[in-house]
């Protein structure tokens, strides 16, 4: 594989630590701006909301610039934003930042550029190396933030995280070669890419991430209602996020191969979830923490070998519109995020916390037969 893959590694790494490095430091920004808890974890949601609804708009007007300026362009507005957000007066000034990264996140799409990289049938591989990057950034990245942020200050989380992305562009401008685009571009892109194979595959995104985050966005309350542990536990738990991705994204970087590893995937997803009920039914004991581990890992190593599945097809089914399948997949990405989180409150709020995990696998199953059909089961 090109070794230059892994400079377009580093660009998603560095992008997606930037996006959220601030995290951990929540309530020390909440105190200093003058706001709730609450109303400072706003400006994650601003972030993902505002890409979610221009990535595929911005990927149509940008589609036929070269890869590499775009890249590196997008790496530096990035970078620059997350700078500016450290010298906040306020919290209206860091919100309407944290708008603009989310706006100029959607320039950085190193899946495209890793894809003109490579030729076809390396294209898995290579994509799932760069999908690492974001792996590393949750299991590495974020959390160097948030010890950075503990020393310094939760401003030295946005100039860590906007001196990485910085470095990025530097790397991706020195590093890569010129990139010209074949992509058609322009209006019609995104009617072209609205076709039933592909909204398929697209479907096959909304599942997986819809399910999972049934159990995902409340996984802090399900390891103490599972297990009695709280703190630092939970900390330990998630740490078999990142495992499971890493050993998803080597799955998934092998190449689909048919329908059979997508469909099994969304099995496992399904298995993994109706589990967490079967737990969470339970009284909580301390020796819940094993098999908890391993659900986690489990539902991560589903998602994450997906993601590379998804978006070698995509990139197959529209080679001359691939930025724009590709932010399509990023944007309803994140909307399963949004959709799975408030369907697992929803659950909470009418059948209590043991229900979740049921709920979500209810969706895993139901992506089951749509991953079948995406990847050409019959």
């Amino acid at each position: 594989m090109d070794p230059r893959i892994w400079l377009l590694t580093a660009a998603q790494f560095a992008a997606a630590t930037g996006a959220y490095a601030f995290t951990g430091q929540l309530a020390g920004m909440a105190a200093d701006l003058g706001v709730s808890v609450a109303a400072a974890g706003q400006l994650s949601a601003a972030y993902a909301m505002t890409y979610a609804l221009a990535a595929v708009p911005a990927a149509a007007l940008t589609a036929r610039a070269d890869r590499r300026r775009l890249l590196a362009l997008g790496l530096t507005l990035v970078g620059l934003l997350n700078l500016a957000t450290a010298l906040a007066a306020s919290f209206a000034g860091a919100l309407a930042l944290r708008v603009l990264t989310g706006l100029a996140i959607t320039l950085v799409l190193p899946g495209v550029a890793a894809a003109m990289l490579v030729p076809p049938a390396q294209r898995a591989r290579a994509m799932a190396t760069v999908l690492a990057g974001l792996t590393l950034a949750f299991s590495l990245g974020i959390p160097l933030g948030s010890v950075i942020g503990g020393w310094f200050g939760w401003r030295a989380c946005f100039l860590f995280g906007g001196t990485l992305s910085l470095a990025a562009a530097v790397g991706v401008r020195l590093g890569l070669p010129p990139l010209p685009s074949t992509d058609r571009g322009g209006a019609g892109s995104a009617r072209r890419v609205l076709r039933r194979d592909i909204l398929l595959l697209l479907a096959v995104n909304l599942t997986a991430f819809t399910g999972l985050f049934c159990i995902a966005a409340y996984l802090g309350p399900i390891v103490t209602a599972s297990t009695g542990f709280s703190g630092a536990a939970i900390g330990a738990i998630q740490v078999f996020i990142g495992l499971g991705s890493l050993a998803g994204i080597a799955l998934g970087g092998r190449g689909p191969g048919g329908a059979r590893l997508p469909a099994g995937l969304m099995l496992l997803l399904m298995a993994a979830l109706a589990s967490y009920s079967l737990l969470l039914a339970a009284d909580a004991a301390a020796w819940h923490a094993a098999p908890l581990a391993v659900l986690v890992f489990a539902g991560s190593v589903a998602l994450f070998a997906m993601a590379p599945l998804v978006q070698t097809r995509l990139v197959e089914l529209a080679p001359a519109d691939r930025a724009v399948a590709l932010a399509m997949s990023g944007a309803v990405a994140l909307a399963g995020q949004g959709l799975g989180a408030a369907y697992g409150g929803a659950v909470i709020a009418v059948a209590g916390l043991a229900f979740t995990g049921l709920a979500g696998a209810l969706v895993a199953g139901l992506g089951i037969f749509v991953a079948w059909r995406a990847f050409g089961g019959r």
